[in-house]
């Protein structure tokens, strides 16, 4: 917290800061996260990343999150609509001199079941399609270390890559071909 402290007071015209992984959970206040001069919104992880729902009552599986720091200056909505779906990521939109900007910061853990990750990937292309590609920063850890980003594509894969595993990064470089991203 610290080391991100210091940059953002190195570093003035730093406007939005984006993060995965935080680990925060509950016991962790937001007082313990403020920053002079930033706001911010956080999901912390309330689920069970195995769990073939997406239930919050289910026993938390600790790690992932995210979390955005915004300058106090801007104008910030949160995307409510992504934030209760998507798995440890959340949106927001900006305000700017060019119209609404929509900012997603996405984790991705490589252990997300099958529902979840359908449910990540169906609320990626939601944002997208509501706030238009171009209009939209995709932003993260999507942990789909087979894909190709500079093509597209998937890369090779080494034998002991599991099915299930390159079925979901197919999955997500399909979408973000489709969707222009």
């Amino acid at each position: 917290m610290d080391e991100l402290k210091h940059c953002l007071s190195i570093y003035e015209n730093i406007e939005v800061v984006c993060i995965t992984e935080t680990h925060l959970n509950n016991t962790v206040l937001d007082a313990e996260l403020f920053i002079d001069g930033y706001k911010f919104f956080r999901k912390d992880r309330n689920f069970n990343i195995h769990s073939e729902e997406y239930d919050t009552n289910d026993k938390c599986s600790g790690g992932g999150g995210s979390i955005i720091y915004f300058k106090n200056t801007l104008h910030v909505n949160l995307v409510q609509s992504f934030y209760n779906k998507a798995p440890d990521s959340l949106a927001i939109e900006v305000e700017s001199s060019v119209g609404i900007i929509c900012i997603a910061c996405v984790y991705r853990s490589p252990n997300l079941s099958s529902l979840l990750n359908s449910a990540l990937l169906t609320c990626i292309k939601d944002i997208c399609n509501e706030y238009n590609p171009s209009e939209t920063l995709l932003i993260g850890d999507f942990n789909l270390p087979n894909v190709s980003w500079e093509t597209g594509s998937l890369k090779s894969c080494k034998s002991d890559t599991h099915d299930f595993s390159l079925l979901q990064q197919f999955e997500f470089i399909d979408a973000f071909n489709q969707l222009g991203l």
